[in-house]
């Protein structure tokens, strides 16, 4: 199979090599001599001593670079080579969202009746205009959405609907084809002229990343959090219960590729319910993951090891900040978050942006991370943490283009 490439390029010719995009990284910080080292050493296709291991493809230095050279891309680029020589260490399989049992499908299956009846509903492929698809880590905190903030939004979507960002983030992109063409074929089935999201993720990869691959997207993609911040600024919804206090918010990687712009919205709906943003050191461009990439080097394969110092990383950053709440953007921000503090009590309870605004329209949210961060944890336990050291290599199998009967895993 001829190896495929990222959405956008490296730009090889306006490379100075300069080594900016790694000195100035938020997650590695290297010198300038290694960094400049590093970058000839990515160029060549030459393995490199930091790069390549602990990079986390958080988009920084895409953001960082003086000449617009993408080396996000090139870093993507070579994993992917790296992957089609070598497969994945086995431990990275239980993070793979296709597979029937994976870290999202075993807490899944352990909600209470009530959320799964509304994963239920979601799951109707029924033909409608409109949809609000709330990506895989919206369907493992589903309580998020109820909310008059999202009221009357059809929402559509599974866990055998992701929108394959992990796969990109870890430079798979023949996986990416594969769940570009899927997607083209689910939402020509459900008819929709407008998708929106609340997740950075699937708005990056829906508007920017599967088109690349040869798919029609014949339909309006929506960020709907600006629609959520016009609804407060025009004064179409009341503000119930203002907050006092501050808060820190837990940057989406995708938020930078989603522009200033889209970033401000989350501090500006934080500041119309009346909390005070205070800004952690590595923010916007700079911002840290939340953790979760820190495994998404296939020589790390999402080991426990690299998940929890990234993870930890992001914890300490946040409490450094002394502010009142920390808050996420993205439910997959807080759920790393929130399963990093069962072992690491570090600061107050990590909120979704969605539950502080629940609350400030007069609403009562059911804060139900408690049991589920834990249920993520006993989960990478059981099925991830003890095959942490085997040597064994493995390829993601075959994804098919029309998902499997719904059903959960064990």
């Amino acid at each position: 199979m001829a190896l495929l490439k990222p959405a956008k390029q490296f730009v090889e010719d306006a490379c100075t090599r300069c080594g900016l995009c790694f000195s100035e990284c938020p997650v590695m910080g290297l010198s300038v001599k290694t960094a400049r080292e590093e970058i000839k050493r990515l160029i060549a296709g030459k393995p490199t001593r930091h790069v390549l291991r602990k990079c986390t493809s958080c988009f920084a230095c895409d953001h960082l670079c003086p000449e617009g050279c993408n080396p996000t891309e090139l870093v993507l680029q070579r994993w992917h080579e790296q992957y089609e020589r070598e497969g994945l260490p086995v431990r990275a399989r239980y993070y793979s969202p296709h597979e029937e049992l994976n870290f999202r499908s075993y807490v899944v299956a352990r909600m209470p009746s009530e959320e799964r009846e509304l994963l239920r509903q979601w799951s109707d492929r029924s033909p409608t205009e409109e949809i609000l698809y709330p990506g895989c880590n919206i369907i493992t905190t589903p309580l998020l959405t109820r909310t008059q903030a999202l009221a009357g939004l059809d929402i559509r979507g599974t866990l055998d609907d992701c929108c394959g960002e992990t796969y990109y983030r870890m430079g798979l992109f023949n996986e990416v084809q594969k769940v570009a063409r899927r997607l083209e074929r689910y939402f020509k089935t459900l008819g929709v002229k407008r998708v929106n999201l609340l997740c950075t993720a699937g708005c990056n990869m829906l508007m920017n990343v599967l088109p690349s691959y040869g798919v029609d997207f014949d339909f309006e993609v929506r960020p709907y959090l600006p629609v959520i911040l016009q609804k407060l600024e025009s004064g179409e919804w009341k503000i119930a219960r203002k907050f006092q206090g501050t808060a820190t918010i837990q940057e989406s990687c995708y938020g930078k590729q989603l522009g200033q712009a889209y970033m401000d919205v989350p501090r500006r709906i934080l500041q119309c319910i009346g909390l005070e943003v205070v800004e952690e050191k590595k923010r916007r461009n700079g911002a840290l993951c939340c953790g979760i990439a820190g495994g998404f080097p296939p020589d790390s394969g999402y080991h426990i090891l690299d998940v929890t110092r990234a993870t930890l990383k992001s914890l300490l950053q946040a409490r450094g900040t002394g502010a009142d709440y920390t808050v996420s953007y993205c439910a997959g921000c807080q759920q790393m978050l929130s399963t990093g503090r069962v072992l690491f009590p570090l600061g107050g309870p990590v909120y979704h942006i969605l539950e502080l605004l629940s609350t400030a329209l007069g609403e009562t949210p059911e804060h139900s991370m408690g049991w589920r961060s834990r249920a993520f944890l006993a989960g990478i336990l059981r099925h991830q943490v003890p095959r942490t050291l085997s040597r064994r290599r493995y390829r993601i199998p075959e994804i098919p283009e029309t998902p499997p009967p719904l059903g959960t895993a064990p």
